[in-house]
């Protein structure tokens, strides 16, 4: 059986840094996180580790963003955020296009597609308006 530690990490390192850029979106538009869903759309192999996924936010008052995150391993297989991953853009999304999916509040609900399903998410999605400092 193959070792799927650096998957793993690869998958928690992607999630956690969106969650976290989300978070910090949703604190400085006075918005509050009712939910996430994490859509993983590509896992390289173990031996090479990396991959990436869409993390989903819902807000109260239904509102819904989303971060896709990408993480590169690198020569010695350790799973690192690209050196943009902070300027990455945070998207609104219509909420047509997330129905289907199942939110939870407290933990992750961890989705596994093909790229095309979560490029059909973000499909005709506006970036998200910057702070009114910014």
């Amino acid at each position: 059986m193959p070792d799927t530690s650096n998957i793993r990490q690869a998958l928690y390192l992607m999630r956690d840094h969106a969650r976290m850029r989300l978070k910090e979106y949703a604190t400085r538009h006075s918005m509050r996180p009712t939910g996430w869903h994490f859509l993983l759309d590509q896992v390289t192999t173990a031996a090479k580790g990396g991959g990436s996924g869409l993390v989903l936010m819902r807000c109260s008052g239904d509102r819904y963003f989303c971060i896709r995150v990408t993480v590169e391993a690198e020569g010695d297989g350790v799973n690192v955020l690209p050196g943009d991953s902070n300027s990455l853009d945070i998207l609104h999304v219509d909420s047509e296009r997330v129905a289907h999916l199942i939110f939870t509040r407290d933990s992750w609900t961890e989705t596994q597609v093909i790229k095309k399903q979560t490029d059909d998410i973000v499909k005709n999605a506006t970036p998200a308006p910057p702070p009114e400092s910014e």
